[in-house]
């Protein structure tokens, strides 16, 4: 299938090895997409230990996979945190490519260290989770956005919010603020860009198995004596028996709802926040 042939795809947050911007990369290039990755650059104790193990190299090791498949890949290493690497990360992908067609806004922070009662919440832990889940999607798609509508092809912006976006938890203060957000910024977004033919949507993920480093996840298989990946896999499983469907999300199921967004297939679709939680969730 090549329905986004000569199209050109910045994903963010894409170098984690089971992590929903690596799926998405891959979906979108297995689509004829050309691929811009960007993420920032951990240290080994901010990596899941599988990834530390196998010795994988983030966006380094998505780019080989995306030009396996026959496509092109540029990669951008960006702190979303830092508000003049994302104008030059698009800078940078605009020289590169001529243009950008699709957006899609995956990074967010670790979390962790915001789950916490709102009374013991820090100030610097709040700024961080709005700094990268909700500035960092508003900077993207400004710059992105000015990039499309110079072009004047139209375009996709998708951002990957979260169920806490639409249903906080306790603990969960900096988290789902930061999320609900984004789904404002989607809708406001969605009425600025139409008349230039662009579609700013969400997608709203519950649970997934992404093997994404949780520092809370850690802290727990610390207390219980257990190495991460134990814990984490009684934790998916856990999670899956809660839910309807009996599991809980694949990266690639919700790389597979960020293509169809990206589609001819979705022009009329925009201002929207489709949840992928297998049933969790329905509004």
């Amino acid at each position: 299938m090549a329905g986004l042939q000569g199209k050109v795809a910045l994903v963010t947050g894409a170098g984690g090895m089971k992590g929903v911007g690596r799926a998405t990369a891959l979906k979108l290039a297995s689509q004829g997409a050309d691929i811009a990755l960007t993420d920032v650059q951990r240290s080994p104790e901010d990596l899941p230990p599988v990834e530390v193990k196998q010795q994988w190299r983030g966006i380094e090791s998505v780019a080989e996979e995306v030009r396996a498949l026959g496509r092109q890949c540029h990669l951008v290493w960006c702190d979303l945190g830092v508000s003049e690497q994302i104008q030059s990360l698009v800078e940078q992908v605009v020289a590169h490519f001529g243009h950008i067609d699709i957006l899609v806004n995956n990074a967010r922070a670790i979390i962790g260290r915001d789950r916490v009662p709102i009374t013991e919440l820090r100030e610097d832990v709040w700024h961080h989770f709005m700094a990268i889940n909700t500035t960092a999607v508003f900077l993207c798609t400004k710059f992105v956005g000015q990039a499309m509508v110079q072009h004047g092809q139209g375009g996709r912006i998708i951002n990957i919010a979260s169920n806490a976006s639409k249903q906080a938890s306790a603990n969960g203060a900096a988290y789902s603020a930061s999320k609900f957000a984004v789904l404002g910024l989607t809708q406001a977004a969605a009425l600025d860009l139409a008349p230039h033919g662009i579609t700013v949507n969400s997608v709203c993920p519950g649970p997934i198995n992404s093997d994404r480093l949780s520092y809370a996840e850690q802290a727990q298989a610390e207390a219980l004596g257990i190495p991460l990946e134990q814990y984490r896999a009684q934790l998916v499983a856990e999670m899956g028996a809660r839910n309807p469907l009996g599991r809980i999300a694949e990266s690639e199921d919700v790389a597979n709802l960020v293509a169809f967004l990206a589609s001819d297939e979705a022009s009329y679709i925009t201002g929207q926040g489709y949840n992928v939680n297998g049933g969790l969730l329905f509004h």
